[in-house]
């Protein structure tokens, strides 16, 4: 646990946005295209992305980012965006990936990747698979592999497929609230979080049977805490201890050789997304940065 956090006004706005507004929606929405079209839409024109980055779409969706802080010959970052499996992008997650590029003195590479229910389990894992070594065969091995949400399940098995393929592994990852067991008890796991502030009980095996459909979720491929875990780069994970993701992350950091677990208390699911207008997301970042920097 680390020291309980001196929320400012900012941050209590942030969080109060997540529970006045993004809770209430994600528990009356149940369509994947009409989740996006409510995230994705303004997130290119409301990014905070530090001043000075350079951002760059690439053809297949990515995007590729340059921050004030890092050059032509910096370590690269590959950043993978939550979002449930079934909304999110590049764009939504350029904010927190570039600022956490900057504080690391990294590149970053935010792939695309396929969204269900279109392109279900494992298809949007395989897209990841694909841009990962596509990347490592272009650039070598990057400074840095990590994801949030959703994201954190992906980042590990685009690790754990990398490591098992003898592909260059990260030299270090962040995992931020990662969802790595999609086969544990719902109401066991809502229970035991205090104040989950983001996803309503109800809505979580609908994002996970879109997501699967009908794929078992103890398949290692899709819960990478059920697969081999051990041979990865130094990990820092970062969660929430109210949230209902803080027992994957602590399962993670027991599993893992080299991990190091962080629980932030009194804050909300990813709340590293509020990245450059909340001084916690911040200051979360900065710690994932330092121990980014000492691995790259």
């Amino acid at each position: 646990m680390v020291p309980r956090p001196r929320l400012t006004l900012r941050d209590r706005a942030a969080i109060a946005m997540v529970r006045g507004i993004g809770k209430p929606a994600i528990a009356v929405l149940n369509s994947a295209p009409l989740i996006r079209r409510l995230t994705d839409g303004p997130a290119k024109w409301l990014k905070s992305a530090p001043e000075g980055t350079r951002i760059t779409e690439r053809a297949d969706g990515g995007l590729e980012l340059r921050p004030p802080n890092a050059g032509d010959q910096s370590p690269w970052l590959i950043y993978i965006h939550g979002g449930g499996f079934l909304a999110g992008s590049p764009w939504t997650h350029l904010g927190l990936a570039s600022h956490l590029g900057d504080a690391a003195r990294m590149r970053v590479y935010l792939p695309r990747y396929g969204l269900a229910p279109e392109r279900p389990f494992p298809k949007g894992r395989d897209d990841l698979v694909s841009a990962y070594k596509a990347h490592v065969d272009r650039h070598g091995p990057p400074g840095a592999l990590c994801g949030d949400s959703a994201g954190g399940n992906l980042a590990l098995l685009v690790a754990q497929h990398a490591r098992d393929a003898g592909w260059p592994l990260p030299r270090a990852m962040g995992l931020l609230s990662p969802v790595a067991d999609l086969s544990g008890d719902i109401a066991e796991r809502m229970a035991g979080a205090q104040d989950e502030m983001l996803f309503p009980a109800a809505r979580l095996p609908w994002i996970r049977d879109t997501y699967l459909q009908g794929h078992d979720a103890t398949d290692p491929g899709a819960s990478p805490l059920l697969g081999e875990l051990r041979g990865l780069p130094r990990t820092l994970i970062q969660a929430s201890a109210v949230e209902a993701a803080r027992p994957d992350a602590v399962a993670l950091g027991a599993a893992m050789e080299a991990a190091t677990v962080e629980l932030w208390d009194r804050l909300p699911h990813v709340w590293h997304i509020f990245a450059g207008r909340a001084p916690v997301a911040d200051a979360a970042l900065a710690r994932l940065a330092a121990f980014l920097r000492t691995a790259a």
